[in-house]
């Protein structure tokens, strides 16, 4: 064997021995750098502390509700019809008239109840309960035509403190019996109110 291939032959044995080394493993745990252990046992004790003062104390007492607003003083309404003449243009020479029903209080009223032949005659009690008008009303009139014998009757009454119902009939003379009274409005009324009405003159 001449040199030239004993000098390559120990150069490939070296090579291949420098290949198989391993760099060395290190298998000890890595250890949690001080700063960082006592940065979180801080941030524990500021939410501790945080957490302690948002919370309401134990024997904290409860603020009390908004007081709830008082009812409205109650308040009586008189009530009264109001007439005023109205030209006919089918009958001049007879005006009818246009009848209101009338509240009185801190908040007014006025209700039309429309047109009636001549003026009307508020009844009283004795009157009401003669002509069949309507038991326990609060007030009412009959309006008589001459030329055709026909009564037209209103009453007015309060229902449940809380509206007042306006009813109606026309009674014929000739009849054998009136007609019955027919509702022919209600009217409601503000909280807290009851209505009285003046004794007829």
């Amino acid at each position: 064997m001449n040199r030239t291939t004993l000098f390559l032959g120990t150069a490939l044995a070296l090579l291949a021995a420098g290949c198989n080394q391993t760099a060395p493993v290190t298998s000890a745990p890595v250890a949690a750098a001080p700063e960082t252990a006592a940065t979180s046992a801080a941030t524990a004790r500021a939410d501790s502390a945080t957490d302690a003062a948002a919370a309401p104390p134990a024997d904290a007492v409860a603020a009390p509700p908004a007081t709830a607003p008082k009812l409205a003083e109650a308040e009586t309404m008189k009530a009264s019809f109001r007439f005023k003449p109205s030209p006919d243009p089918d009958d001049p020479a007879h005006p009818r008239t246009s009848a209101h029903l009338v509240l009185q209080g801190r908040q007014p009223i006025d209700i039309d109840l429309g047109k009636f032949v001549g003026k009307p005659d508020v009844v009283d009690a004795a009157k009401a309960k003669a002509a069949n008008f309507p038991s326990g009303m609060l007030m009412g009139f009959r309006s008589y035509s001459a030329a055709t014998g026909i009564s037209q009757d209103l009453a007015v009454l309060t229902v449940d403190g809380h509206r007042l119902r306006v009813v109606q009939r026309k009674v014929d003379e000739t009849a054998a019996a009136p007609g019955d009274f027919e509702t022919s409005r209600e009217v409601p009324l503000p909280a807290n109110t009851m209505v009285v009405a003046p004794a007829p003159k």
